[in-house]
């Protein structure tokens, strides 16, 4: 009895100590989840409870959650991610590179390497070779997250092959700007290099470039929230251009497109008709590649509709598909969102299970 009421004075006295009211901290329930305490001075008059209730310890549920909403913030890493995929997947080589193959041989691994390398060239005014070599070393800086580099690198490309009248490579870089740009989502600079690319389009008469153009235009307009615009783009000038090309490719990817603009507007519908354009003619074509994203965006949509039965089962189908091309950075933004759906429909097995397969993969990518 006296060793209890010794305790609680010295809380007491630490509590005054430090100026915190023992009120403050009392916990409201009369009830002691930890089955400590058997009984305590009913006599005692000091300042504070007569006794101190911890709080009941957290559920494997709830620790499960608290797991779920640490990890919201890396969300926006997986997301920029999987945009520099893509952007990867954009980005071409000048078309005279191969002659120049021998001037990166050994491959320059820093940003000074290619400098010198560039800065050889342009003092002997072999403006083709310069530009050849900026570009890659663009192209080498944006693969490994370096993007002052690689915008410096696209814009001396792009001043190096406008001294040439090589129209071709100087459509490819303007190309290459606008992607890059719109992966940093300076959408004006991105609207301002795919115009110029497409005015270099339509002088070679490609359809699938000018409607890659139109593409870059559109998503460029999207970004700067001109919506319409955007969509006709895309429905009237890129589409058309895409079906006389036969690029059932590029009409996919336009598909794609036509979706993310109706996502920034939360039109899940229109978002997901499209999606279905999409799925139904790779699988015509047969054209596997885009399956998995296309799953992938269509789950996305399902989840923001809150269908999330169905975001269930095209996840797990995007999931398979990611895992079928090898494609770890689509199969972790793929466990990252299906574990919230898991969770937001207290399916805490799956929910753990998921979360569990996800850390494994993040660590895998990360670490």
């Amino acid at each position: 009895m006296r060793m209890t009421k010794y305790w609680i004075s010295i809380f007491t006295a630490l509590t005054a100590f430090m100026n915190i009211p023992c009120q403050g901290i009392a916990q409201d329930a009369a009830k002691d989840y930890t089955g400590a305490i058997k009984q305590y001075d009913t006599s005692f008059k000091g300042i504070g409870p007569e006794v101190y209730f911890l709080p009941p310890p957290k559920t494997a549920n709830e620790i499960l959650a608290e797991h779920y909403a640490d990890k919201k913030s890396f969300s926006k890493e997986i997301a920029r991610q999987l945009l520099l995929q893509r952007l990867l997947l954009q980005l071409r080589s000048t078309n005279n590179l191969g002659h120049f193959q021998y001037l990166m041989n050994p491959m320059p691994i820093a940003a000074n390497s290619w400098d010198s390398a560039i800065e050889t060239q342009t003092k002997a005014e072999n403006w083709i070779a310069g530009y050849a070599l900026a570009n890659e070393a663009a192209l080498f800086s944006i693969k490994n997250n370096d993007s002052s580099n690689a915008s410096k690198f696209l814009y001396q490309a792009l001043s190096l092959a406008n001294r040439t009248d090589n129209r071709d490579d100087i459509a490819t870089i303007n190309m290459n700007i606008s992607n890059f740009q719109l992966y940093r989502g300076d959408f004006v600079r991105a609207e301002e290099s795919a115009q110029n690319y497409h005015t270099y389009a339509m002088k070679s008469k490609s359809y699938a470039d000018q409607a890659n153009a139109w593409l870059l235009i559109a998503m460029a307009r999207a970004g700067q929230g001109n919506y319409k615009t955007a969509e006709n783009n895309i429905i009237r000038s890129a589409i058309p251009l895409l079906n006389k090309a036969k690029a059932y490719e590029g009409k996919i990817f336009a598909w794609e497109m036509l979706a993310e603009i109706y996502f920034k507007q939360n039109k899940f519908t229109e978002a997901q008709w499209f999606l279905l354009q999409a799925r139904d003619l790779a699988n015509a074509k047969k054209l596997s590649s885009e399956l998995a994203e296309i799953e992938y965006l269509l789950a996305s949509s399902k989840q923001k509709d809150g269908n999330y039965k169905v975001a269930i089962k095209e996840f797990v189908q995007a999931a398979e598909l990611a895992s079928d091309e090898n494609n770890k950075q689509l199969s972790l933004a793929i466990l990252d969102k299906l574990g919230e759906v898991y969770l937001v429909l207290k399916d805490y097995p799956s929910a753990d299970q998921t979360y569990k397969a996800y850390t494994q993969l993040k660590n895998e990518l990360y670490n």
